[in-house]
């Protein structure tokens, strides 16, 4: 951790280095643009779902785009819900946008996740998200189909994002205003619903822990939980309404989401005890989350201020 916080630490402070450069130069005609803000999300969802206790961070970030479609990020959450505050994980974020066609264009991106090792969020057993869209606009709307693989401790899952939006934008050269609806349909693959195969050799244990021969003989407990509806799955519609005001020197925005969860995910815990004289026996019981026996519509926003230099 103290590594990390170390290489945290060095990473913002040489992008806000490179910021202070940057403003000794004209903003008319460089290529790129550089932003340093404060971000409110109201709630982490994820595929619809959220935590029966909210989950609100704030997210100071650090942004870099280039008008070729190279976008760098780095964003710090951290939790306050008056039960665990404090630094929960850390985003290093690459993105690169294309044309392919004339109003057809994709892009490929990339998220390495960085928790502070107790996270109880999603994001405690992910490693990186590897990913990319396509985007086809129809000038009254576009469309766009996004996938990310996502790389853990556990299994790798796939998350497909089909979706429709439409952006309006007014203004003048100094100040511009942006409305920008989307309609989205979450599918993902389920592997982060399974706990991890837990194994108890007591036998082990106690030749360990120098225990005497009585303990010796002692049973081998494996127990692990399985999706019972496995597979690629519908999970959530999503709609979001974003709005963005900006300056040449600052911008604010706000995203607005409704999720609605879809298909509830059911899952079995089995147990298999062995004995020394290798019989086993199996028990299966029922080990469906709560909120997933009562999915709800939520709705949760975020709210982000940042600089331009």
């Amino acid at each position: 951790m103290k590594r990390f916080l170390i290489l945290v630490i060095f990473l913002f402070s040489s992008l806000w280095g490179f910021a202070q450069i940057s403003l000794l130069d004209s903003t008319e005609n460089r290529p790129f643009a550089f932003t340093a803000g404060m971000n409110y999300l109201s709630n982490y969802v994820y595929n619809g779902r959220s935590d029966s206790l909210k989950a609100p961070y704030f997210i100071p970030s650090l942004t870099f785009q280039h008008e070729n479609g190279l976008s760098l990020s780095a964003e710090l959450y951290f939790l306050n819900n008056g039960v665990a505050n404090g630094f929960d994980f850390f985003e290093l974020n690459g993105s690169y946008d294309f044309d392919i066609y004339k109003n057809f264009s994709g892009g490929v991106n990339g998220t390495k996740y960085i928790s502070n090792g107790s996270s109880e969020s999603f994001v405690g057993s992910l490693s990186y998200v590897l990913g990319g869209f396509l985007n086809q606009d129809l000038g009254f709307c576009e469309l766009n189909i996004g996938a990310d693989a996502l790389f853990g401790t556990g299994k790798t899952d796939i998350r497909l994002s089909p979706g429709i939006e439409r952006t309006w934008e007014w203004g003048t050269e100094d100040k511009s205003f942006q409305i920008s609806p989307s309609l989205y349909a979450i599918f993902s693959t389920l592997n982060y619903f399974e706990g991890y195969t837990n194994i108890k050799n007591t036998n082990a244990r106690a030749r360990q822990k120098g225990k005497g021969p009585s303990l010796v003989n002692q049973p081998v407990i494996v127990s692990s939980t399985v999706v019972r509806n496995p597979g690629l799955t519908f999970m959530t519609y999503e709609i979001a309404v974003p709005f963005t005001f900006e300056t040449k020197k600052m911008g604010i925005s706000f995203i607005p989401t409704f999720a609605m969860p879809k298909n509830p995910i059911y899952s079995n815990e089995t147990t298999t005890v062995t004995l020394p004289n290798k019989t086993s026996t199996t028990t299966t019981i029922d080990d469906t989350y709560y909120s997933e026996l009562h999915l709800s519509n939520v709705f949760y926003g975020q709210l982000n201020l940042y600089l331009k230099f």
